[in-house]
Order: C-alpha cells, then sequence, then structure tokens
C-alpha cells in the first residue's frame, strides 16, 4: 500500500519530468525551459484534480469506515461526474488562455516556437488528468493495488516510449502528444478494475452542492499544495529572469522538478489516511495516535534517505537533466544538494498538513501557504537579493526549517499547548479502548485471549457477554488462519468499553472473507460454530476496507 500510494501522489510530477528530461536530451536547454513555462498551469491541472480527487478519496474511505457503503457509491459516482467536469472545463480554459498568449508573447522566438508545441496536446492534458487521477485513487481506495500499479506502469514507461519515438518526428509537439497517448492507456488499465469480480465500486449518479462543499473542504490541504506551488512559480519565474537572465533558467527548472518531487512524501500519508479515517469514525484516538508514530517513523526515514541520495547523486541529476554548459554545471550541482537539505521539515511539515485537513482546514491552509509559497519565496528572493546567486539556491533548502518553525508557532497561537500537535478531541476516552496487532498464529491468538479475558473481567463485563466474546475471539482468529492456508496474516483487534455494550472489531489482510455471510459454504466445524453464532448475533457487520478485511460486533455489556 505504501509503495503504491507514493508512486500515487507523485505520478503525474513524474510524468512531466519525463518530458522535461526528453526534452532536454533531444532538443537541448532551450526545450527544457519552454517546459518550465508550463509548470505553473500543470500546477492548476494538479489543484484542480486534487481538489475531487482527494476530498472523495477522503469521503468515500470515511463512509467506508462508518459501515455505510450506499454512501460511499454516492461519492465514487459523484466523483466520476466531477472529474469529468472539471476536465473539460480545464481544457476551455487553456484553449482561452493559448489564444491570449499567441497575441501577446514577447518571448524570445524560439522558446516562443517550443511553447506553442507543447500546447497544442497540453489542452488534452488538461482534460485527461482529472479524469486519471480520481479514477486511480478510487481504484486503489477499493484495495486493487496491482491494476493501480499496471496503470502507473503503463503511464510512466509509455510516455518514455512515446514521448522518445514522437520527439523525433514532431519536436515539442510529440513529446506532448507522447504524454496524452500515456494517459489513455493508463485509463484503460484502471477501466479494467470494473471487470473484476473484487470489484465493489458501484458508479451511482450523485451531484449535490452541499456534498461537493464537503469534498472540497477535505482537498484542500493537498489541492492547495498545487495552487500555491503554481503561484510560487510564477512569481519566481518573473524574479529569477529579471534578476538572473535567461541563462540559468534550466536550473531552476530543475529545482522545481526537485521540489515538486516532495510530493513523494504525501504517499507516506496517503497509505496511512484510509486507517486514520476508520479510527475516527471509530472516534478511536488511540488508533491515531499509534498510526500517526508510524507514519512520522516512516516519514523521517524516507526523508533522510532522500536527502542523502540527493546530495551524493547530485551530478548524476544534473546529467539526467542534460544541463552540460561548463558555465551552468557547477550551480546546477549545488542547487541539487542545496535544495535537499530541507526534505525532512518538509516532510514532517506535509504530513501535519494532510493530518489537520480533516477537522481544522484553516490551520492545515496555513501550513501549506507557509511551507509551499510564502517561505520558499521569502528565503530564496532575500538571499538571491542581498547575497547572489550562489544563496539563492540554497533559500531552497533553508525555507522548509522557517516554515516548520513558523507552523509550530502558527498553531500554538491559534489552538494552545494542550492538545499540541495532533489536537484528538477524544483522548479521556483512552482508558475504555484496547487495541493489539500481531502476526496470526494460534499462539498469538491464545496470549491475545488470555490478556482480553483478564481485562474484561476487571472492566466488569457480564460473564455472559465475556464467555461470547471470547469464543467469537477464538473461532474467528482460527478460521482466518486456517481460511489463509497458515501463510502471513497480521490482524488486529480492538475492543471499545462503552457504559452499555462493547464493541469488538477485528481487521486482517487475509484473503477476502465475510464470516457474516450466512450462506457461506460450511466446510468445516468451526465455519459451522461461527455460522450458527452469526444467525443469532445481530449487531455485526463487515466491510472489505482498503486492503483488509474488516468485521464489527457489538455486545450489550
Amino acid at each position: 500500500m505504501l509503495f503504491t500510494a507514493s508512486i500515487s501522489v507523485c505520478a503525474e510530477i513524474i510524468n512531466l519530468l519525463i518530458d522535461k528530461i526528453v526534452a532536454a536530451h533531444f532538443l537541448g536547454e532551450k526545450a527544457l525551459a519552454a517546459i518550465s513555462f508550463f509548470t505553473p498551469l500543470f500546477s492548476v491541472v494538479l489543484f484542480v484534480s486534487a481538489v475531487v480527487m482527494v476530498g472523495s478519496l477522503v469521503c468515500y474511505s470515511i463512509e467506508i469506515g462508518k459501515l455505510r457503503k450506499a454512501r460511499a457509491d454516492q461519492f465514487f459516482g459523484q466523483s466520476v461526474i466531477l472529474s469529468v467536469g472539471c476536465g473539460i472545463l480545464m481544457a476551455v480554459v487553456f484553449a482561452v488562455f493559448r489564444m491570449f498568449l499567441q497575441k501577446s508573447a514577447s518571448l524570445d522566438p524560439e522558446l516562443f516556437r517550443f511553447i506553442d508545441e507543447f500546447y497544442t496536446w497540453f489542452i488534452w492534458l488538461a482534460f485527461l488528468i482529472p479524469v486519471n487521477n480520481v479514477l486511480q485513487e478510487m481504484v486503489y481506495a477499493d484495495g486493487d493495488t496491482r491494476t493501480c500499479n499496471l496503470s502507473y506502469a503503463l503511464l510512466l514507461l509509455g510516455n518514455v516510449a512515446f514521448s522518445v519515438a514522437l520527439c523525433q518526428v514532431m519536436g515539442l509537439k510529440g513529446v506532448a502528444l507522447g504524454t496524452f497517448l500515456s494517459l489513455i492507456l493508463s485509463i484503460a488499465a484502471l477501466c479494467t478494475h470494473f471487470m473484476r469480480k473484487s470489484n465493489t465500486l458501484k458508479f451511482v449518479w450523485h451531484f449535490k452542492w452541499r456534498e461537493i462543499k464537503l469534498v472540497f473542504r477535505y482537498s484542500m490541504a493537498e489541492a492547495c499544495e498545487f495552487l500555491m506551488f503554481a503561484l510560487f512559480s510564477s512569481v519566481m519565474n518573473y524574479y529569477f529572469i529579471q534578476k538572473f537572465g535567461l541563462g540559468p533558467l534550466p536550473i531552476l527548472s530543475m529545482v522545481y522538478e526537485i521540489l515538486e518531487l516532495s510530493v513523494l512524501f504525501n504517499g507516506i500519508w496517503m497509505a496511512a489516511e484510509p486507517l486514520v479515517n476508520t479510527y475516527r469514525a471509530e472516534e478511536n484516538d488511540k488508533g491515531i495516535m499509534r498510526t500517526m508514530r508510524f507514519v512520522l517513523v516512516t516519514a523521517t526515514k524516507e526523508a533522510a534517505l532522500a536527502s542523502v541520495l540527493a546530495f551524493v547523486f547530485a551530478p548524476v541529476v544534473v546529467s539526467i537533466f542534460h544541463i552540460q554548459s561548463p558555465e551552468l554545471n557547477d550551480a546546477a550541482i549545488f542547487a541539487v544538494r542545496a535544495s535537499a537539505i530541507g526534505f525532512l521539515p518538509m516532510s514532517i511539515t506535509k504530513i501535519f498538513a494532510n493530518y489537520h485537513v480533516h477537522e481544522n482546514p484553516l490551520l492545515s491552509f496555513v501550513f501549506i501557504v507557509l511551507l509551499i509559497c510564502a517561505m520558499p519565496l521569502a528565503c530564496s528572493v532575500c538571499l538571491g537579493s542581498f547575497v547572489g546567486e550562489k544563496a539563492f539556491w540554497l533559500g531552497f533548502g533553508v525555507a522548509p526549517f522557517v516554515a516548520m518553525a513558523a507552523c509550530v508557532v502558527a498553531q500554538l497561537a491559534m489552538y494552545g499547548k494542550q492538545r499540541f500537535p495532533l489536537l484528538l478531541e477524544h483522548t479521556d476516552q483512552f482508558p475504555d479502548w484496547m487495541i493489539t496487532d500481531m502476526k496470526l498464529s494460534p499462539e498469538s491468538l491464545m496470549q491475545f485471549w488470555n490478556s482480553v479475558s483478564g481485562l474484561m473481567e476487571q472492566r466488569g463485563v457480564s460473564d455472559k457477554t465475556r464467555v461470547r466474546i471470547l469464543l467469537l475471539i477464538e473461532e474467528l482468529g482460527m478460521a482466518i488462519y486456517q481460511r489463509n492456508n497458515a501463510k502471513d496474516v497480521y490482524v488486529e483487534f480492538s475492543l471499545a468499553f462503552r457504559p452499555d455494550h462493547v464493541i469488538l472489531t477485528c481487521k486482517d489482510d487475509g484473503v477476502i472473507l465475510d464470516l457474516t455471510d450466512l450462506e457461506q459454504s460450511v466446510t468445516d466445524l468451526r465455519i459451522y460454530l461461527i455460522n450458527m453464532f452469526m444467525t443469532v448475533h445481530r449487531e455485526k457487520q463487515y466491510l472489505w476496507t482498503i486492503n483488509y478485511n474488516r468485521h464489527v460486533f457489538k455486545f450489550e455489556r
């Protein structure tokens, strides 16, 4: 899930990176500079795409977490409708913008020729990108990581093959056409998911303004990241050309791609988000804290590794972008290394920006503005203006540290120290939760069984209820273990103690197995016992939730 999520959040950025690399290698530095003109425009497209994609995924996963499949289907249907509508809107807006650009362009003639060539197919890219991204995220939400990975492979490898072949004949227009064709292949691969037996996505024609506002609210952190980057890159392009001229512009274009690839860190959050949203629906703050500890540790490791790799392989990165001019080469290597300094604070700040968007969207927006736009502009422009060009590149590495400090100050000023940094609402219920995750085996199940037995006795659960819960845990755990043929399966059991009832939740990453289904075939005594239990137990629910089974049972205390 983490691999698929990480590729998902940066697939389109990598696609643009491929275009830049192909243009630089086969058409020269002017072509690379021309594509940097489209960096703000791609950011606008990705902003609109993320507004639909991220919010729809959040709403879908929250409804799944609440076991309301019909409502989840409505959000899926609405996401498809919105993506098509936004794609059409983007295509029209950029077609009009192109007409104004052709009439008022005052750029270098060769540079403008390259821009106009790429624009021919960019309009179609603006239509397809929202559709492709929404389908990718919803197929991912349905647990089909294999199809998602296939679509990413066709998108990226197809772009390399088509762009290299077509640019030989059509120039920069061929690079854009190659990207368009790779998007068609990606969408075709995603559509195969709807023919699978495991598909649970059901298109429902649904469109309500009130719910669209909810989608937009949950999208603002990640979506505004692209919008702020569009604003940042537009202002930075103007400042850079005025201050340093067109000569070093290919270096700035390369740095943009390095900064945009930092959305890879969002993949860590995206992999954990469905589980966090499930815990939110359960009001399980203990589960949220456990998940966030994992997220932050993973983000720290990934960011540290990325910084080291970028620092060591900076000359390789520069050669990939085909920056060969002696006067630019040393500056480009320094720019890569300087930008890599700030990966760790950038990663952590992005994760908290995405985390807070659900309950505190204003705080999330402040984080994004500071991290993506305000501090990079302030640091780079100040250092570039008062120290020089080398210090200008250093500003990109310093900015995330300054932004993270400013974000901490902003959160403390808005919400105080009491619930810093997660702002959880139900921490007073921690003693009412027991959560255990383990590699499932008869031995680990028995250890859990013993600990649960003692805890329920301490909490005053009646003997009758205690026996029923223990029996279910034993039979449910062993049924999952046997159905997976003793392969490695990880399971999480959680017990929530309420004043008048107890809720048992079981999540496992094994084969699809709905033990609440009374019509399943009875193949052994254990399944027969579970089937008999499900017949008399009314308050039970099952849902296949983002690549894992989830069973929920409610018992009178």
